[in-house]
């Protein structure tokens, strides 16, 4: 019989095998905008889906979005850092729903 450790998705990291999930993706992406750009940055740059090593962030205006834009690179690797590994490939961006 199988349990459900056995049935969720996992990734290596070392020898240990540890479960990587969107809530712990976007924890860590908060941290990182709150970081970067403050609680008002906190405030406006909201994630929005984690999905194929994918990251896409709603921003709520067009000053955020190209901010996001223009530092997409940077976020990521930070992110990448905090996590322990290239679990995120690429930052997009997408509307606020």
């Amino acid at each position: 019989m199988k349990t459900l450790k056995d049935l969720l998705p996992k990734r290596p990291v070392g020898d240990i095998l540890e479960v990587l999930d969107e809530k712990t993706v976007f924890f860590v992406c908060k941290r990182v905008i709150v970081e970067e750009y403050g609680v008002r940055g906190g405030e406006n740059i909201i994630p929005n889906f984690y999905g194929d090593k994918k990251l896409f962030l709603a921003p709520r205006s067009s000053l955020w979005s190209s901010e996001i834009w223009l530092q997409r690179e940077h976020i990521r690797k930070r992110m990448n850092e905090m996590l322990g590994s290239e679990a995120i490939v690429e930052v997009k961006i997408s509307q606020q729903q």
